[in-house]
C-alpha cells in the first residue's frame, strides 16, 4: 500500500512551531547564560587588618563572590574564606585580616545562569602597622636608562629630553639609576637645573648612580682619624726679628726653624692627629658581574641619615640564573652593611627578577630574611600595578597576570611602610606615547620613615 503523503497544512504548522521555539530559545539562553570572566581585580590596604578589592564590572552579573587564599594558585581554586558583594557593587573591603600578611582573591560573577569563571587572582600584603600621615616621608624613584646594553636603542637627543622629564615627572627626593654609565654627566648636568645633586662618584667608570633633590638631603659626611705630618710656621710669643740666618733653634720648644720664603718654618715636619671629612658613599661589585653604588644621605625632613643603594643583578631566565641572582642579592646585602655600619638601607635597582619567575624569586626570598620588604608588598596604594616595569621597547603596553611581578624594585627595611607605589609612562588606550625613554619604566614609591 503506497505511504500516505503529508497534507501542505500540516507541513505548514510544523514548520510555523520549529521556529517558534527556536525563537523562544534564543531569547531564554542569553538570560540563562553564565556571567562572563571578571578582570584582573584592584587591591589596596589601608590599615594592618583590613584590605579593599575593586573590580571592573561584566554584564550578567547579579552579584559577585570574592575568594579569600594564601597563594594565587589557591585561590583559582579553593579558598579559606568568601565573602559577596551587595548586589551589583563592584568593591568590598575584607576585614580581620592578620597585620603584614599576604592574602590573594579572585572575583566570580553570578547570574541567573550560575557562576562565571573566576577572575586572575590579585595579592596584596596588610600593611604591617597604621599608616601615620604625620609621619617623615622620602620619596625614592628607580629607573635603568638603557644607555649601553647591547639591546638599548640608540642615545638621541629625544630619548634623553624623555629621560629627564620621566625623571622630573616623577618628583621623588632620591631616584637610584642603572646602565647609565657613560652618560652620568651629561644627565647630572641637565637634573642640576631641576634641583638634583648627583652623590660624589668614584673616578673610575660605573653603571649605576643615586641622583638627591638638594631641597630634600645632603650627601653624610663623617670624620676619620688621620695622622698628617707638615711643616709648620713659628706661633711662638717671642719676636723672630733677631733670629740669625739660615737656622734658628727656639729654646722653649727645643725646635729648629728654617728661613723659607716669606717666614720661618719648622725644620722637619710635625706631625699630628686630625679629624678629616670622608663622604660616605662607594661602589659595590661582585664576581658574577653584578654592580651596584651607595650613597649616605642625610634627609632634611628628620635630620637622620639613611644608606641608598642603586644596584642592578645578573639577567637570565633560567633557574641557575635565578639562583645566581639570590648569591649576588646576598652578596650585596653583605657588602653594603659593611660600608654602612648600622645605617638604615633603603635598596633601589633592576633585580631581573620577580615574583613568580623562575626559581621562586630569590632576591626577595633573601631580601625576606635579612628583614627587608618589597615596597610594592608594604604599599597602602597603587598606580598601574598591572603595567609592567620592563616594557622591551614595545609600544603595546603589557598586562601582567600576576600584579606586582616587576623586576624593578624597592626594598625598605620592615619597620618601613610605603603609602603608594606606582608605575610612571606616558600611555593612552594601552599603548606607549611619546618617545620611549627606555627598554623599562621608573618605578616610584612613598616611604614612611620609623
Amino acid at each position: 500500500m503506497p505511504a500516505r503523503l503529508l497534507s501542505p497544512v500540516p507541513m505548514r504548522l510544523l514548520v510555523a512551531t520549529l521556529g517558534a521555539l527556536l525563537l523562544t530559545v534564543g531569547l531564554v539562553s542569553p538570560a540563562q547564560a553564565r556571567p562572563a570572566k571578571v578582570p584582573v581585580p584592584y587591591v589596596t590596604a589601608a590599615s594592618p587588618h583590613t584590605l579593599t578589592v575593586t573590580w571592573p564590572a561584566v554584564d550578567g552579573a547579579r552579584r559577585y563572590t570574592v575568594h579569600v587564599a594564601s597563594s594565587p594558585s589557591k585561590a583559582a581554586r579553593s579558598t579559606f574564606r568568601t565573602h559577596w558583594s551587595h548586589g551589583r557593587r563592584t568593591s568590598l573591603k575584607v576585614k580581620n585580616l592578620r597585620a603584614d600578611r599576604r592574602y590573594c582573591f579572585t572575583v566570580q560573577a553570578a547570574g541567573r545562569g550560575g557562576g562565571g569563571p573566576r577572575s586572575a587572582a590579585a595579592c596584596s600584603y596588610t600593611l604591617r602597622r597604621p599608616v601615620r600621615l604625620d609621619s617623615a616621608k622620602v620619596s625614592v624613584a628607580t629607573f635603568n636608562v638603557c644607555a649601553w646594553a647591547p639591546n638599548c636603542k640608540k642615545w638621541t637627543k629625544r630619548r634623553e629630553n624623555a629621560i629627564v622629564q620621566r625623571i622630573v615627572d616623577a618628583d621623588a627626593d632620591v631616584v637610584g639609576l642603572q646602565e647609565v654609565t657613560s652618560k652620568a654627566d651629561r644627565l647630572t648636568q641637565r637634573l642640576e637645573k631641576h634641583g638634583y645633586l648627583r652623590y660624589a662618584a668614584p673616578q673610575r667608570k660605573v653603571d649605576e648612580a643615586i641622583f638627591y633633590r638638594a631641597s630634600a638631603a645632603d650627601l653624610a659626611v663623617a670624620t676619620r682619624t688621620a695622622r698628617q705630618c707638615e711643616v709648620e710656621p713659628y706661633r711662638g710669643p717671642d719676636s723672630t726679628v733677631g733670629w740669625r740666618f739660615p737656622r734658628h733653634l727656639d729654646e722653649a720648644s727645643q725646635q729648629w726653624y728654617v728661613y723659607r720664603g716669606s717666614g720661618w718654618l719648622t725644620e722637619e715636619p710635625v706631625c699630628r692627629d686630625r679629624l678629616l671629612p670622608v663622604e660616605q658613599e662607594g661602589r659595590i661589585s661582585s664576581p658574577s658581574g653584578a654592580t651596584g653604588v651607595w650613597a649616605a644621605l642625610r634627609l632634611k625632613r628628620n635630620g637622620q641619615t639613611y644608606a641608598f643603594v642603586s644596584a642592578h643583578l645578573s639577567h637570565g631566565p633560567t633557574t641557575a640564573a635565578a639562583r645566581l641572582r639570590g648569591r649576588e642579592t646576598k652578596h650585596l646585602i653583605r657588602s653594603t652593611r659593611e660600608a654602612v655600619g648600622g645605617l638604615p638601607v633603603i635598596y633601589m635597582g633592576d633585580f631581573n627578577s620577580y615574583r613568580g619567575g623562575p626559581g621562586g624569586d630569590p632576591p626577595r626570598r633573601v631580601m625576606s630574611n635579612r628583614g627587608m620588604t618589597d615596597t610594592y608588598d608594604a604599599s597602602a596604594t597603587y598606580t598601574r600595578p598591572y603595567v609592567s616595569s620592563f616594557n622591551g621597547w614595545d609600544r603595546k603596553v603589557e598586562t601582567l597576570d600576576y600584579w606586582g611581578g616587576h623586576i624593578d624594585r624597592i626594598f625598605i627595611p620592615k619597620r618601613m611602610s610605603s603609602t603608594s607605589w606606582r608605575v610612571e609612562a606616558r600611555t593612552k588606550k594601552r599603548r606607549y606615547v611619546g618617545t620611549q625613554a627606555s627598554d623599562h619604566n621608573l618605578v616610584r614609591t612613598t616611604i614612611l620613615l620609623p
